[in-house]
């Protein structure tokens, strides 16, 4: 093996990072509601640390900051739900954030509604595009956040937005996806994914995908360029314009 072999140097234009942002690559899933009730008071936070841990048993695993009040909530109740919102509740998601459970009760301060859960004393937010019980099985304190193992006792869910899968289809029955901060997200399009045919060189038609889907991002850009120049043909011959029409063409 040459030295020009051994000494492969990174791509142009790649830049450190401190490895504190490692956890914020992994966000970008669904953001969620965890309620839990505990000696009858209830408690709503929104939560993107989570993640399916087992197939089978079904478990999943939420981290909390050991300094929240919902984590002592959770501790005590032993249960929580969570609740799956769309764009519809995004403003709810970042106020219920500012707040501290502990000192204000959330859902009098935004009059959120609610309906009963079916295993669990947690209440459920109506307005969400999907339900999760969960019973906890497991407390586990890791660094500054405690690991909460869930096993799921009822799912519910808006058969609008999900099947087997979250269906990408009207922009209110989108997951909302938390990036950081104030910023979040939703699911803009579907993309299939295509193996290899049989007999045919992997590393060739992956090549060939890879300048397909390139293709279409070009095609994309141009279709919006043209959209937009349209538009501003319109306002500058004093029209009325639909900006929906953008949100419409976004780039896959």
């Amino acid at each position: 093996m040459s030295d020009e072999e051994l000494m492969r140097f990174p791509p142009d234009g790649i830049e450190r990072r401190p490895v504190t942002a490692a956890s914020r690559l992994l966000l970008g899933g669904p953001v969620t509601l965890l309620t839990t009730s505990h000696r009858g008071k209830s408690n709503v936070m929104p939560l993107a640390w989570c993640a399916p841990l087992s197939a089978d048993p079904p478990l999943l695993g939420v981290a909390i900051e050991q300094s929240r009040h919902t984590a002592e909530m959770v501790s005590h109740a032993e249960e929580f739900a969570l609740n799956f919102p769309g764009r519809q509740l995004l403003h709810h998601v970042q106020y219920l954030g500012s707040l501290s459970g502990e000192q204000v009760d959330k859902f009098e301060a935004t009059q959120l509604e609610t309906f009963n859960a079916i295993h669990v004393t947690a209440p459920l937010v109506a307005g969400c595009l999907a339900w999760v019980e969960c019973e906890v099985q497991h407390a586990i304190p890791l660094g500054d956040h405690i690991l909460f193992v869930g096993l799921p006792l009822a799912v519910r869910v808006d058969p609008t937005a999900f099947d087997d899968r979250w269906l990408v289809s009207a922009a209110e029955t989108r997951p909302l996806h938390f990036l950081g901060g104030n910023h979040y997200s939703t699911l803009e399009g579907l993309l299939e994914a295509r193996l290899p045919g049989s007999g045919e060189p992997p590393e060739q038609a992956l090549a060939e995908r890879i300048e397909e889907e390139l293709e279409l991002t070009r095609e994309a850009r141009e279709r919006r360029e043209e959209l937009l120049g349209q538009l501003r043909r319109e306002v500058e011959q004093g029209r009325l314009v639909d900006l929906s029409q953008v949100e419409l063409e976004e780039l896959p």
